[in-house]
């Protein structure tokens, strides 16, 4: 009789589980960063290329906010919550790790 692959905590070693634990968090965690990378970064160049340095400082604010409301400003402000969540769960997986 042969048992599924992990259906049973006994049969894998307890350093064995924790490396499945530790790649899975890692995974999230760069896939987490990405995303965060793709939501903040990017936005951001976009508004500095596109500034214009006569402006004053609530100008600026108010061409910021319409940005983030066009299609590319949500799409960027969704791919930072996604990232930030995927972090998030990946910390919450290294909670689970045992000794």
């Amino acid at each position: 009789m042969r048992m599924g692959y992990l259906s049973n905590k006994n049969i894998v070693s307890r350093a064995a589980w924790n490396d499945r634990i530790r790649y899975r968090a890692t995974f999230l965690n760069t896939i987490g960063t990405s995303l965060v990378m793709l939501g903040f970064f990017l936005p951001g160049i976009r508004l500095w290329d596109q500034y214009d340095h006569r402006l004053a400082w609530s100008e600026v604010m108010q061409v910021s906010l319409a940005y983030i409301r066009t299609e590319p400003g949500f799409v960027s402000f969704m791919a930072l919550a996604i990232g930030l969540s995927l972090h998030l769960l990946a910390v919450n997986y290294l909670g689970k790790l045992q000794d």
